[in-house]
């Protein structure tokens, strides 16, 4: 791993940490979840972990298990998530029949639909 990747990697790890430890500050002193401390940006929105998530799989042509999803977030990215969460909210997406199917335990693919939506070629 260079140099680079790895500082890049540690201040995500550390800026992560740094939000949790703020949202617990926030919570114990009983104000508002977000606060907000910059102004709301214009433009595009940040794309979502499940957004980034398809584009993986439809990329990729096959069922993942969330720790490769995790791994390729990480990688194409630079997005850091918790495997659970990102597994809750694919499962449950799944379990509604919207975009993805369970293939294993903890492993998703696109449905026909959810391929076809986002598939460009």
């Amino acid at each position: 791993m260079k140099t680079e990747e790895f500082k890049d990697i540690l201040l995500q790890v550390l800026e992560l940490q740094l939000e949790y430890q703020l949202h617990a500050v926030r919570q114990l002193r009983g104000k508002a979840e977000f606060e907000a401390v910059l102004p709301p940006r214009r433009g595009r929105r940040r794309q979502s972990l499940v957004d980034l998530s398809v584009q993986i799989l439809t990329e990729e042509r096959k069922p993942l298990h969330v720790d490769d999803l995790v791994a390729e977030l990480q990688k194409r990215f630079g997005r850091l998530t918790d495997r659970d969460a990102l597994s809750s909210a694919l499962a449950k997406k799944a379990r509604a029949g919207i975009m993805f199917r369970q293939t294993a335990p903890a492993t998703f693919a696109l449905t026909n639909q959810g391929r076809n939506k986002h598939d460009k070629s």
